[in-house]
């Protein structure tokens, strides 16, 4: 079954080109987590100046083969963006559509 991860951050400043920012995240960072053997990958915005990543993988063992190469990807956006990750969920789809 597959295998979910989810991540949330928020913006430690203010953004000035927020449409700029999400088209990086478009053409980098959805291209490079998929490159990591995700099967899907979304950026939600869940508040002001705050989102969720929500990652989702074959199984646990493709999550967890990408956990040094999606580290390096977090601290990456972190940088860039300036963002700072405030959590993470992790697990296995029970059911789903």
């Amino acid at each position: 079954m597959a295998y979910v991860t989810m991540s949330t951050w928020k913006l430690n400043s203010n953004v000035e080109d927020e449409d700029a920012m999400w088209r990086v995240i478009q053409e980098k960072y959805v291209p490079a987590t998929k490159a990591l053997g995700a099967l899907d990958a979304k950026w939600v915005q869940t508040g002001e100046g705050e989102s969720m990543i929500i990652t989702v993988y074959a199984d646990e063992a493709a999550s967890n083969a990408a956990d040094a190469k999606r580290a390096e990807l977090r601290s990456q956006g972190s940088s860039e963006f300036d963002v700072t990750m405030t959590g993470e969920l992790r697990g296995e789809v029970k059911a789903s559509t």
